[in-house]
């Protein structure tokens, strides 16, 4: 029964994620625009990883055992603390100092920011395998995904592909911020990140 309810929740998952990109790319229109949000970035990677998770639970099912694997298992730790990060970020721009505050009363907002982060978190600590007792250093691992958008943005935006304008989050206009703003947001959403790789660790030990 466990499997096939993550088998459902990845077919929402899938479903949320097609139809909210798909709303938010004819509602904002044109790939960079899009694109360039961490969010967007990693509903898709979510989309495509819950519908092979999906045939992977029917093959489960099928066959009476789960499949494990490392790197499968450290990717989908890295897609959950990514995805949680999501609306981490969301809730910091309600804060009173922000003067542009996110809308996630929209359909593709809701389900990017609160549903898909939900589900992703929750199908993992319930449902992927446990691969045992994990190093505090292998955790970083957690940070992958985090730190490929970090460093791609990074690299778009210092070289001029990504117009100031169009630079998603205040924090990485590091050629306009005092250089403590950008430091901090990265120490804070990296400290913030290795925490909830090492919490949802724990919880599949103990729950899946």
């Amino acid at each position: 029964m466990r499997k096939e309810l993550n088998l459902v929740l990845c077919l929402i998952t899938v479903f949320l994620g097609i139809t909210g990109t798909v709303y938010k790319v004819r509602y904002e229109g044109g790939f960079l625009t899009c694109f360039r949000e961490m969010t967007v970035c990693v509903t898709v990677l979510t989309t495509l990883t819950s519908a092979a998770l999906a045939v992977l639970n029917l093959c489960e099912i099928r066959l009476g055992s789960e499949v494990s694997s490392p790197a499968l298992y450290f990717f989908r730790l890295s897609l959950a603390v990514t995805e949680f990060l999501v609306p981490v970020t969301v809730l910091i721009g309600f804060l009173p100092f922000f003067t542009d505050h996110p809308v996630i009363s929209r359909y593709d907002m809701a389900g990017m920011h609160v549903l898909i982060p939900l589900l992703t978190v929750g199908t993992f600590v319930f449902n992927d395998s446990a691969i045992g007792k994990v190093p505090r250093g292998k955790l970083l691992y957690g940070l992958t995904l985090l730190s490929v958008y970090t460093v791609s943005i990074l690299a778009l935006i210092l070289t001029g592909v990504i117009p100031q304008n169009k630079i998603p989050y205040s924090c990485l206009d590091v050629r306009n911020q005092p250089f403590w703003y950008p430091l901090f947001a990265f120490v804070f959403l990296y400290g913030i990140g290795y925490l909830m790789s090492w919490v949802f660790y724990r919880l599949n030990l103990k729950l899946s």
